[in-house]
């Protein structure tokens, strides 16, 4: 078998048994790929793929469980190259992180900093989503690592350590009421209209369910994707916001007071994430130096 054999094989899975399709995509004739196909097969000695009238309709058993694997291998071979080319001339390549919006504008600016001093011709992109496509970006190989809270469910293939604790805060104006009680608590909260993270981030979830158990329903004045409209909104009086205490400065937010929700809503861990089937490259793993050097 040759590796552009190989690379047929995946390009027609990718392509949904589309034999033309997948030919764009590795720049091949139909007969080629089909010629492709069947060599490997021979060189088996077992066939891959069902056919129905000379067209390409599924796997069959062997296929299902010998095409991952030519995938995984052609991805192992893939990343040799990649690492091999960051080594090349110095620190040459790319590095894609997937992350939410609050990790990149408050958590990572430092540890991205001290990166690009480090590796100045290194292409570095931020990929910013809620949980479910930090997941979908990391399992794709879209994304090299990520940065984000723990997802509730993801494939096997995927890890997510653990690094540090996001606790949350509440977010109002100078002189609220809240600011008066020691020590709020949800059914104080609950008097008054929240500002907090769109339905579809995890956060959201968490908070509802805090005041769900106590029986209270809270009025979500106003939900958002990133926490720098959340506080814009709360500085304009809306309502309290709900935030990560990592949104917090009080030297550069002089227009909200902060009061630590600990004991309303649990904290959530923080985790660096990775796809086991492929191999961390050189600059990911001194991103996670940087951000986590326990975990390195």
């Amino acid at each position: 078998m040759k590796l552009h054999e190989l690379r047929s094989v995946r390009a027609v899975m990718a392509s949904g048994f589309r034999i033309t399709a997948a030919g764009e995509a590795v720049h091949a004739s139909q007969p080629g790929i089909s010629r492709h196909l069947q060599q490997v097969e021979r060189s088996l000695g077992v066939e891959l793929f069902e056919r129905r009238r000379n067209r390409l309709v599924g796997l069959t058993s062997a296929g299902q469980t010998l095409v991952p694997m030519i995938n995984r291998t052609l991805d192992q071979l893939d990343g040799i190259r990649r690492v091999a080319e960051q080594f090349k001339d110095g620190a040459l390549g790319s590095l894609t992180v997937a992350t939410s919006h609050t990790h990149a504008r408050y958590l990572l600016p430092p540890v991205i900093e001290t990166f690009i001093r480090q590796f100045p011709t290194v292409r570095l992109t931020l990929m910013q989503g809620y949980v479910g496509q930090i997941v979908e970006w990391l399992g794709s190989g879209q994304a090299d690592i990520s940065v984000s809270t723990l997802p509730n469910r993801h494939p096997p293939s995927l890890s997510f350590k653990a690094f540090r604790q996001l606790h949350r805060v509440l977010l109002t104006p100078p002189k609220h009421p809240l600011l008066k009680i020691k020590r709020p608590t949800l059914r104080d909260l609950a008097g008054y209209p929240l500002i907090t993270y769109a339905p579809e981030y995890a956060a959201y979830a968490q908070i509802m369910n805090a005041f769900d158990v106590q029986g209270l329903q809270p009025t979500v004045a106003m939900s958002a994707s990133d926490t720098d409209t959340i506080k814009t909104y709360a500085i304009c009086q809306l309502g309290v916001a709900i935030v990560a205490d990592s949104a917090f400065d009080p030297r550069r937010d002089k227009g909200l007071r902060a009061i630590d929700a600990r004991h309303l809503f649990p904290s959530t861990a923080i985790t660096i994430g990775m796809n086991n089937e492929r191999p961390l490259n050189v600059h990911a793993l001194r991103l996670v130096d940087l951000l986590a050097p326990r975990l390195a």
